[in-house]
């Protein structure tokens, strides 16, 4: 109701909506005290230092202790046992893995029944991609926190939270054909851009909004920005300004796709890799994913080859602590033994490639490094030995024997079993939540 009350008011009504919203928010995030604990933390790591084990060994027992006085769901689990024998490194000797459907069927007792969490909470909600969307409760400390997390990977690149900035977001902000397509927030200082209705028609009004506001850095879906690349190049637009560095988040950034939004765009993509349940919150840098041990204790278990589902103990919240979750994403790293570095986020865990033969397949988009001309892709599995890949190509580079290498890298990468069938479109539709998927599985 109140969005289309917002998307039938004028501009400056529309503006000021978002700006009030915007105060609102900033607020909430970063208003009042972080524990000292966190002062001065640094988001990258190269190492784990003895004061940083340290530091995330105290957070834990605190954790712990808070969990056997007020959470019903662990009390049955560590009732009996002695705070003092449960560290970061034995805790899946007293706790199971705690999935989405257990929080689902647990959800009330997975709630601290400490008094100053009775109230004094917000909820958040998961987008559902897995299917299985969550309600969290969230003290507003933890979110604090998570958003410092998120303002210090800001000040190591010279900008902060209410720095010139433009975010793509992934909601609708204005009707399609609208001249001016950009909407402000005043307060933080930001152009929201609608990622919904970039097109070719659209394109000009784009560049033109990016030119006339000249944002210090950008944050986005990376398919958002691939797009932007693409079309602009296409009318041969280009940008006046270069952001200091672009954030993306919330979809899996692959190769080619940082490749062409640094190319475009003239500045480093830095990726984040996080999720509402704040169990996680990792950034790309030179290369790997680090993850601040003082956000989480990281578990990898092993799927295959060099590939693992993360299990993740959130050290932020404590109005609904999640021990043990297991996120449902899988990383890609060739040290397991040092879980907060990783190389790469592949996704989720049920979005992977499984043979005929049985072996899973995570890692697809090497399949289409060398061949030229493909804009963007979505390989689907419908059948055990059938994938059907959906590509928008750019005429002027894709050839036919083009098709005929992707199906020949694809069959080497999977199974020469694998029928591989290829599908050419204009555009390929992104989910009901903005994001874009580059590997959907229909086994089940």
């Amino acid at each position: 109701m109140l969005n289309k009350i917002y998307l039938k008011s004028p501009l400056l009504i529309q503006n000021m909506a978002i700006t009030i919203y915007g105060a609102k928010m900033y607020y909430e995030r970063f208003r009042g005290k972080i524990p000292e604990i966190y002062d001065n933390i640094d988001i990258i790591n190269n190492e784990l230092t003895s004061e940083q084990i340290n530091k995330q060994e105290k957070r834990f027992k605190m954790l712990i202790a808070h969990c056997i006085k007020y959470v019903p769901y662990y009390k049955k689990y560590l009732n009996e046992s002695d705070l003092n024998n449960i560290t970061t490194s034995n805790v899946k000797n007293y706790l199971p893995k705690l999935t989405k459907l257990d929080i689902i069927g647990n959800y009330n007792d997975l709630l601290s029944m400490d008094p100053k969490y009775k109230k004094n909470t917000l909820k958040l909600n998961t987008s559902g991609s897995t299917g299985t969307p969550l309600n969290i409760i969230s003290s507003y400390e933890a979110r604090r926190l998570n958003y410092y997390f998120y303002e210090r990977i800001l000040n190591k690149h010279k900008v902060s939270y209410r720095h010139k900035s433009t975010t793509f977001a992934g909601r609708v902000l204005c009707g399609k054909n609208e001249k001016d397509i950009a909407r402000y927030d005043k307060f933080n200082n930001t152009q929201y851009l609608s990622a919904y209705h970039i097109s070719y028609e659209n394109i000009f009004k784009y560049i033109t909004a990016l030119n006339k506001w000249k944002p210090e850095f950008i944050d986005s879906y990376p398919s958002a920005l691939v797009e932007i690349q693409q079309l602009a190049i296409q009318k041969d637009l280009k940008l006046e300004f270069s952001p200091k560095f672009i954030l993306t988040s919330a979809e899996t950034l692959n190769w080619k796709a940082r490749e062409q939004i640094e190319s475009f765009f003239g500045c480093n993509v830095v990726d984040h890799y996080g999720c509402t349940e704040m169990a996680v919150s990792a950034f790309s840098f030179g290369g790997k994913y680090y993850v601040n041990p003082l956000c989480s204790v990281l578990e990898l278990e092993h799927l295959y080859d060099d590939s693992y589902s993360l299990i993740a103990t959130g050290l932020l919240n404590y109005a609904m602590p999640l021990i043990r979750y297991e996120i449902g994403d899988c990383v890609t790293t060739g040290q397991p033994q040092v879980p907060y570095i990783f190389d790469k986020v592949e996704g989720r865990v049920d979005d992977v490639i499984i043979t005929p033969e049985g072996r899973r397949v995570g890692r697809i988009d090497p399949a289409f490094k060398g061949v030229d001309g493909i804009e963007l892709a979505q390989v689907v599995q419908e059948k055990i030995n059938r994938i059907n890949v959906k590509i928008v190509t750019n005429d002027k580079y894709f050839k036919i024997n083009n098709e005929r290498l992707l199906i020949e890298n694809i069959k080497n990468r999977t199974s020469h079993k694998m029928e591989v069938n290829i599908t050419y479109h204009k555009k390929i539709e992104k989910e009901i939540n903005g994001k874009f998927k580059s590997v959907l599985s229909n086994i089940k």
